[in-house]
């Protein structure tokens, strides 16, 4: 990783909202995609930078793990601890593994500090450096013998059906030797936008005989032309003309299984929302419901009747 500031990875500052955060990270990620750029191993590389960046930073605890590493200078000008530079901050993906070793600023050998955090040294390669342990500033220490290995972490894209009703995708990970492995994922009914999917086990090698760790995926949901969401309402749009809004009548709406009737009422608003109750999706035993925001179409065109007409309102 050319630079292992993460904020600087995703262009946001370090007091950077997590809406901020997440909308930076989509606009990246669609840019880098590999789906969008076969072949091009930079901007896999890039894709994959990003993934690590938002990865940490969406996650409280962890963003908050590594602001502290930050600000004692773990990871100044995208170089790690130790002088050794490449691999960025959290080398192989995915939580806070790596190959640092060595002291920063006196507070002591990093494995102390990484390995408090994130369950022991064996997991990251750490070693003891220097006569002087120091003080951890975050408590604990760490142990020896079998670690579990650190978790991996993908982004995987997905359509707005497949979110609504399920599906079964492929994701491409990287480990630690640099091989390519396809992983099957499954997608379960109803996935929100950013929810993630933790996998068992898929993660990289343990240490010392140590369990692996997991792959957690994190899903996009790709916007859909007609339908949004909020929880378990479905927005529905629909447009109808103006002459409709002002008396009021029937119009098509479609919901995710078919098209229905709705009655619009009379002198209806650009925007205005009509609440269908138990049309929308089903999570936890329990039926939202279907919005329809209604949208006005205004005639671009009036013959000097219709001018007249309207002029008389």
């Amino acid at each position: 990783m050319a630079n292992g500031d993460y904020y600087k990875i995703l262009g946001v500052d370090e007091g950077a909202s997590e809406q901020d955060i997440k909308k930076s990270f989509r606009k990246l990620a669609k840019e880098y995609h590999p789906d969008r750029n076969q072949g091009d191993a930079k901007k896999e590389k890039r894709f994959k930078e990003i993934s690590e960046a938002y990865e940490t930073l969406s996650d409280k605890k962890k963003r908050s793990e590594y602001d502290n590493l930050r600000r004692y200078g773990a990871f100044d000008n995208g170089q790690q601890a130790g002088g050794q530079h490449g691999g960025g901050p959290f080398p192989g993906g995915g939580g806070f593994g790596g190959g640092f070793s060595g002291n920063v600023g006196g507070m002591g050998d990093l494995g102390d500090i990484f390995g408090s955090m994130f369950g022991g040294a064996g997991q990251t390669g750490f070693r003891r450096g220097g006569a002087t342990g120091g003080a951890n500033p975050f408590g604990g220490g760490f142990g020896a013998g079998p670690q579990k290995g650190p978790d991996v972490t993908a982004v995987l894209h997905v359509e707005f059906e497949e979110a609504i009703n399920g599906a079964s995708k492929q994701v491409v990970i990287t480990d630690g030797a640099g091989g390519r492995k396809t992983i099957k994922v499954k997608i379960p009914k109803g996935i929100d936008d950013g929810e993630k999917i933790r996998l068992r086990g898929l993660g990289a090698q343990g240490a010392a005989g140590g369990p692996a760790g997991d792959l957690i995926v994190t899903v996009n949901v790709n916007a859909h032309q007609k339908f949004s969401r909020d929880g378990s309402n479905i927005i529905s749009k629909v447009t109808v003309p103006f002459k409709l809004a002002a008396l009021g009548g029937k119009a098509t709406v479609d919901t995710l299984t078919k098209k229905i009737r709705v009655t619009i009422p009379p002198g209806t608003q650009p925007g205005a929302r009509l609440r269908l109750k138990g049309q929308g999706l089903a999570l936890g035993g329990k039926k939202g419901d279907l919005i329809v925001e209604v949208q006005v179409e205004v005639p671009t065109s009036l013959s000097d009747e219709q001018k007249a007409a309207l002029e008389k309102f």
